[in-house]
C-alpha cells in the first residue's frame, strides 16, 4: 500500500508537537519571572524535536540503583543543564530574562504558524488530487 502522506507529514507532526512543548517551556519561564530562586528552563525546540525523532520522551526520573541521584525538584533535575544557571541572576536568584523569553515565544509562534501552513498546503494538494480524480 502506498503511503500518500509520506514521511513529510510525520516530520511536520513532530515539529508541531516540539513547537508546542517549547512554547510551554517559554510560558512557564514567563509565568515564573517573579518567583524567587526560579531557574529558567533552557530546553529548546531542537531538544524536543530530537526527543521526538529519536523516540525518547522525557518522563519521570526513576532511580533503579542505590547510587543514582534522587530527583527532588518535581520531575526536574536540580543540577541539570536544562536550566539557565550562569545567566544573569537577579538579586532574588531568578534567572528568567523576560525580553529573551518573549522574543523566543514570538519566534516559536511564527515557526508554528509556518508549519501549519505547510501542512495545509500538503492537504490542499491531496484534496485537489482527489477532486480531479473524480472527474
Amino acid at each position: 500500500m502506498i503511503d500518500i502522506f509520506g514521511s513529510g507529514f510525520q516530520r511536520l507532526e513532530s515539529a508541531l508537537v516540539a513547537r508546542e512543548e517549547a512554547q510551554g517551556v517559554h510560558s512557564s519561564n514567563v509565568a515564573n519571572a517573579d518567583t524567587p530562586n526560579y531557574r529558567a528552563d533552557a530546553r529548546t525546540f531542537a531538544d524536543f524535536l530530537n526527543e521526538r525523532q529519536s523516540g525518547h520522551t522525557a518522563g519521570p526520573v526513576a532511580t533503579t540503583h542505590a547510587s543514582h541521584f534522587k530527583d527532588s525538584n518535581n520531575g526536574r533535575l536540580a543540577n541539570s543543564s536544562l536550566f539557565h544557571s550562569q545567566s544573569s541572576r537577579r538579586m532574588d536568584g531568578n534567572t528568567v530574562d523576560m525580553q529573551k523569553e518573549m522574543a523566543r515565544m514570538a519566534e516559536n509562534q511564527l515557526m508554528h504558524e509556518l508549519s501549519m501552513r505547510l501542512i495545509k498546503g500538503k492537504l490542499s494538494g491531496l484534496t485537489n488530487a482527489i477532486k480531479e480524480g473524480n472527474r
